[in-house]
């Protein structure tokens, strides 16, 4: 199983607007040329984060994003569900059918997912990466969402 790359570099922005929260906005060019991604597809990932509460725009001069909230009160898994579909990874996670053995399987591996998303929050991820910036990590292999 693997996320999508939204969910990659929307977190990874939201790394970054943790290290300025609460004293300044983080233009959406400043987040392509850090996280190396195409500006089309930042702005597309921070309105779906914009759309979902987590993170606020702001028009001006001095604009650009910001958390909508304080790092310790946002999950990784707020920012997961936004980008994710709410990270549901099969059909039957909502569904109510008790004739259906393999959806168990589904909704458990759905509980423990957010259960491990949700007990980490972008301030426990700045703490433990005190001065550390974001990886470009696979950047080559992603470059398709640079397009």
């Amino acid at each position: 199983m693997r996320l999508s790359s939204k969910s990659q570099y929307g977190l990874k922005a939201c790394f970054i607007l943790a290290q300025n929260y609460p004293d300044r906005c983080v233009s959406a060019s400043a987040l392509e040329k850090e996280i190396a991604v195409s500006g089309k597809y930042i702005e597309k990932i921070m309105r779906m984060l914009s759309g979902q509460g987590v993170v606020t725009a702001e028009r001006g001069v001095t604009g650009g994003y910001k958390l909508a909230r304080a790092p310790e009160q946002i999950t990784i898994g707020d920012v997961a569900r936004a980008l994710e579909d709410n990270m549901e990874i099969a059909d039957c996670i909502t569904s109510t059918c008790e004739k259906c053995a393999t959806g168990t399987v589904w909704r458990k591996l759905y509980a423990g997912i957010n259960e491990v998303l949700d007990s980490m929050t972008l301030q426990s991820v700045l703490d433990d990466h005190d001065g550390v910036v974001v990886c470009r990590c696979g950047e080559h292999e992603h470059a398709h969402a640079r397009g």
